[in-house]
């Protein structure tokens, strides 16, 4: 192991041979912080350290992945499965299966996604009889969301976060404690969790048993933290608990990366790491590997505008390469035929590929006339963070079967086919029959067998109530009983609810759904063949935990088109960043809340997120904007003010032209031009 810490750099060195005490690596840009980590990793066994013993926490699927790719050429695979390395969801549901009934659930339990919770915050918020005008159910959800990530439970959230001698703001969040509190309800009703109860759950299972804590305290002796600048409050909570007494905790990031404080992640964890642990060391990789000089000198430049930030310098020994090439075009359909031109060169003349380039936007509706223009000139392209496989419409019904195979108190699932299969009965009728079967202390599915008792159902209804009960719910308790693989369980249910009759049919273009449904079948065909110990309970689970594995997964040759956070943690030899606009790259949100002064640093972030998309770039970096657009009914032409970050930028490397129409004709022409900005 010694000679293979000498592929390292001088402090990637230092970092892997650190094997105690607290350590904060500053990683930028390109600096080689997984391959530091996993060598790290290699390290601490090579020293007798179990693997068992070592924590290491990532926040995709796509990165967990990759360190263990490269931690089993450094020691082989055998060693990964004793490891515990994943996101922290995963690290998280781990524990939890492990000690279900202290946490009031049991086997079978599921993971409710954004959707799924969104779902049954309307039928609260409905149950309740409140205006989804001024409960819209998102909100409230993001409300709750907020709250669990940030530790705080139903009957604290007025004091938390409503408004001061504000007695409209105490009402409404009064009115949302009580939904919070019911949707905690119904979670473990249906034996379910969310997304954010599987960081949350995890801490209050470890704060109220000291015995507990202790096991994991002592299994888990050195951790290891990657991006530490996106952490949020229940995630630093978390880490720091496992974290003691001992403090063996190894942390990785970028402050100048730090992007997700929309998602509730804080900075300031990583900012004031020397803080929370005294004794720590303090190590800076900024050796990028990555761009050429003129990226990283300009992209230095403009996050040096941020005063949120570690102090360090990122270098490379690269050569300048080519200018950053700022574009301004008269208007976006111009930008988009700028782009469009300038691939169909660098493809045809210097012998880049298709899947050498990435467009990055702001927001995914910047790129809608890129993604007119792009077949117009031949140009295949994936839009990364369409809908997935796993979230079409027909796979997303299918599972709602497979969820009651595994587990018969998902009433969500059971309200989601009901809605599906039964026609004629509607939200209010459902709602009298869920009501009904609370009031009597019945299963919703008893009450399916004489529905009539139910005020309102008549017989026509309650005999399609009745054949729901008997084809699909009857089918699926039949089929728990019975011993046969899961993929060929699947594909029983599958025949036996008549789901191509019943549910495809009654959706668009069912021949092609068809066929996405065959893909499913044999992706569980595949999953049980490769996972022999494994059942539709643990496939279910793993289908809701990768939802970041397929972002880059179509390997044909195209254009990848993403916004600028898909594209953290990606690189590629060009990049074009469309879009720099005031109001669009800083976000019009950003400014507002600054002068407002509800975020004073969310421009900072908006910065931060341009250097992010910068310094994807390897050798190419492009950067457009539109000099006006169309604006309001009346088709008028609103001038548009150049991103502030332009301004940021080292004149001396960049390369600036203009976009205008050839006159009688649909064409461009490009020009030099240093007055465009």
């Amino acid at each position: 192991m010694s000679h293979l810490l000498n592929d390292l750099n001088p402090k990637q060195k230092i970092a892997a041979q650190t094997l105690k005490g607290a350590v904060l690596v500053l990683a930028g840009a390109g600096s080689g912080k997984t391959r530091t980590l996993t060598y790290r990793t290699a390290n601490l066994i090579n020293n007798g350290v179990s693997p068992n013993d070592i924590l290491t926490v990532t926040f995709t699927n796509r990165a967990a992945d990759d360190m263990k790719a490269k931690i089993s050429k450094l020691i082989g695979s055998e060693i990964i499965d004793e490891m515990n390395l994943g996101t922290f969801h995963s690290i998280c549901l781990k524990i939890l299966r492990e000690n279900l009934k202290k946490v009031n659930r049991s086997e079978g339990c599921l993971i409710y996604d954004t959707k799924d919770s969104i779902a049954i915050v309307e039928d609260i918020i409905f149950d309740f009889g409140l205006e989804e005008t001024e409960y819209d159910p998102k909100m409230v959800f993001n409300i709750v969301s907020k709250a669990k990530m940030e530790l705080v439970l139903p009957a604290a959230l007025v004091e938390e976060y409503a408004q001061p001698d504000n007695q409209g703001s105490e009402h409404f969040y009064q009115i949302v404690s009580t939904i919070y509190k019911e949707y905690e309800r119904v979670l473990a009703n249906n034996n379910c969790f969310d997304f954010n109860d599987l960081i949350k759950k995890t801490i209050e299972l470890l704060e109220s048993d000291q015995e507990i804590l202790n096991k994991y305290q002592n299994q888990f002796k050195y951790i290891q933290v990657d991006e530490y600048q996106d952490v949020n409050h229940s995630q630093y909570h978390l880490i720091s608990l496992l974290a003691r007494p001992q403090n063996n905790i190894f942390v990785v990031g970028d402050d100048w990366q730090g992007i997700y404080g929309f998602r509730g992640a804080d900075i300031s964890n990583i900012l004031e790491f020397e803080h929370d642990y005294p004794e720590a060391e303090v190590i800076k990789l900024e050796r990028n590997y990555r761009s050429s000089n003129n990226i990283i000198s300009a992209s230095n430049q403009l996050i040096n505008n941020n005063s949120q930030n570690k102090v360090k310098e990122a270098w490379t020994e690269a050569d300048d390469g080519a200018p950053i090439f700022v574009a301004r075009a008269e208007s976006p359909l111009l930008e988009a035929k700028y782009v469009c031109k300038r691939i169909n060169n660098l493809v045809d003349f210097y012998n880049y590929k298709l899947s050498d380039i990435a467009i990055l936007c702001r927001s995914h509706f910047q790129s809608m006339q890129l993604q007119n223009q792009l077949p117009k000139f031949k140009i295949p392209h994936q839009l990364v963070g369409g809908v997935s496989f796993f979230d079409r419409q027909e796979i997303r019904y299918f599972v709602n079967y497979l969820k009651l195979l595994v587990n018969p108190n998902d009433r969500l699932a059971l309200k989601r086919l009901f809605r599906i299969e039964v026609h004629g009965v509607g939200e209010i009728l459902l709602s009298e029959i869920t009501k009904y079967a609370r009031e009597n202390k019945m299963k919703i599915t008893d009450v399916f067998e004489s529905p009539t008792v139910v005020k309102g159902i008549g017989n026509n209804k309650a005999a399609n109530i009745i054949e729901f009960q008997r084809r699909v719910i009857d089918s699926i308790f039949d089929l728990r009983e019975e011993k046969l693989p899961m993929h060929k369980k699947a594909m029983e249910l599958y025949e036996r609810v008549d789901f191509d009759q019943n549910v495809l049919a009654e959706l668009d273009d069912p021949e092609g759904r068809k066929k996405y449904m065959n893909m499913f079948l044999e992706d569980m065909a595949d999953f049980q063949k490769n996972n022999p110990g494994r059942g539709l309970y643990d496939y279910l689970l793993i289908n809701k935990l990768i939802a970041d594995k397929d972002i880059t997964e179509d390997t044909q040759e195209k254009v990848k088109v993403m916004t600028a956070h898909s594209a953290k943690g990606l690189e590629f030899p060009v990049v074009f960043i469309i879009g720099a606009e005031e109001e669009v790259f800083p976000h019009l949100k950003s400014l507002e809340e600054k002068a407002a002064g509800l975020n004073p640093y969310a421009v900072e972030e908006e910065r931060r997120l341009f250097y992010v998309a910068m310094t994807r770039a390897e050798k190419l970096l492009f950067i457009s904007f539109a000099n006006r657009k169309v604006s309001g009914d009346q088709g008028q032409y609103k001038q548009i003010v150049p991103s502030r970050f332009l301004y940021e930028l080292p004149e001396q490397r960049l390369d600036f032209t203009s976009v205008e129409s050839k006159k009688g004709g649909s064409g461009i022409q490009m020009r030099k031009n240093v007055e465009v900005i």
